[in-house]
C-alpha cells in the first residue's frame, strides 16, 4: 500500500528513478514528497482574488478607489480639484463639492458626467449621481 510518506521512486512499477538529494532533505523536512502533479491544487491567483475580494466586500470598495482615480479625466482638473466621489453605494456615485458655484455647474453638466462614467465603468455601476456641499 502506497502512501504519502513512500518516496515517488518506490511507487513507479518496479523502476527506480534518481532523485536529487534536495528533494529527499525537503521531504524529510516537510513530512513527505510533493505530488508529482500539482496542477489539481494550482489556481490562478486572479480567481483567488476574485473569490476573496467578493466575500469579503471589497469588490465595491475597489470600484469607489477606481471611480475616484478617473474623476478628474471625467469632470476635468478644475472641477476636479473643487470636487471628489465620496461613495459608490446602491450604483449611487456620492460626490462632495466645495462651493456652490461648483455645485450649480456640475448639477446642470449630470447628464454628461454619468454618460462619461456608463460608458467608462458600464451601466450595471453607476445609475445616478447626488451632489451636495460640504
Amino acid at each position: 500500500m502506497e502512501s504519502e510518506t513512500t518516496p515517488p521512486e518506490r511507487r513507479e512499477r518496479g523502476r527506480r528513478r534518481v532523485r536529487p538529494l534536495k528533494d529527499h532533505v525537503l521531504a524529510e523536512w516537510r513530512g513527505g514528497y510533493e505530488p508529482e502533479n500539482l496542477d489539481p491544487f494550482s489556481k490562478g491567483i486572479g480567481s483567488i482574488l476574485q473569490s476573496t475580494m467578493n466575500k469579503l466586500g471589497l469588490k465595491e470598495r475597489l470600484d469607489d478607489e477606481l471611480i475616484g482615480a478617473a474623476w478628474c479625466e471625467i469632470v476635468g482638473n478644475f472641477m476636479a480639484g473643487q470636487s471628489a466621489p465620496v461613495e459608490l453605494r446602491r450604483k449611487v456615485l456620492l460626490v462632495q463639492v466645495l462651493q456652490p458655484a461648483i455645485h450649480y455647474s456640475l448639477v446642470r453638466l449630470k447628464g454628461q458626467i454619468l454618460g462619461r462614467l456608463q460608458e467608462r465603468f458600464g451601466v450595471d455601476k453607476v445609475s445616478d449621481l447626488r451632489f451636495r456641499i460640504g
